[in-house]
């Protein structure tokens, strides 16, 4: 979990200050001197904790997943259900209900699935979009793009089987990450950092 929490940030960082250092710094600097004038950096910084908040909302309960040893694509399945009874039915324990996987079916709840993925960590993305585009307009327009891209990529795979999903999902970490280094870097700048 520590790693999944700061590898991301980290990468993100170092993109968005190389951004910063090697793009149009002098505009990057004139914003960044209104939210420096405005006494703003503390809501920068204030994005980027609620961004690694909603991310760990998202990785926390992995770690109770991980050791149920269920068969089957558990990432699908955020909630499991037993049936409502006190007693085994016919001499046997009920197991677990949890979605459909094949068929059409199962294409459409992993298409649904992704789209509570997007729910689940929109948050995050969405501060950091805003905030960072007052300072970085071109740069999270980019972003913004490669995140929409990204997102596509996941649901259309994720639709397609468990696994597909993998190159967007990657985009979508990557730009997130970057988004976020973009604010940090703003809210540094602000207190006179860089």
């Amino acid at each position: 979990l520590a790693v999944l929490m700061t590898a991301p940030r980290l990468l993100g960082f170092g993109v968005a200050f190389a951004i910063f250092w090697f793009g149009d710094k002098k505009s990057y600097k004139d914003q960044i001197g209104f939210l420096t004038e405005k006494h703003l950096g503390f809501l920068y910084l204030s994005a980027v904790v609620f961004s690694a908040m909603v991310q760990w909302l998202n990785a926390f309960p992995m770690f109770y997943k991980s050791q149920l040893n269920i068969k089957g694509n558990l990432r699908a399945n955020m909630t499991f259900f037993k049936m409502n009874t006190k007693e085994a039915i016919m001499g046997k324990s009920m197991p677990f209900v949890v979605m459909e996987e094949d068929g059409l079916v199962g294409e459409y709840n992993r298409a649904n699935r992704s789209l509570f993925h997007f729910n689940e960590n929109m948050g995050g993305v969405l501060a950091c979009l805003l905030l960072s585009g007052f300072v970085f307009p071109l740069p999270v327009f980019i972003c913004a793009v490669i995140f929409a891209t990204g997102r596509v990529i996941h649901q259309v795979g994720y639709a397609v089987g468990y696994g597909k999903h993998a190159p967007g999902f990657m985009l979508a970490v990557l730009t997130t990450a970057t988004l976020e280094g973009l604010v940090t870097v703003a809210a540094a700048s602000s207190f006179g950092a860089f």
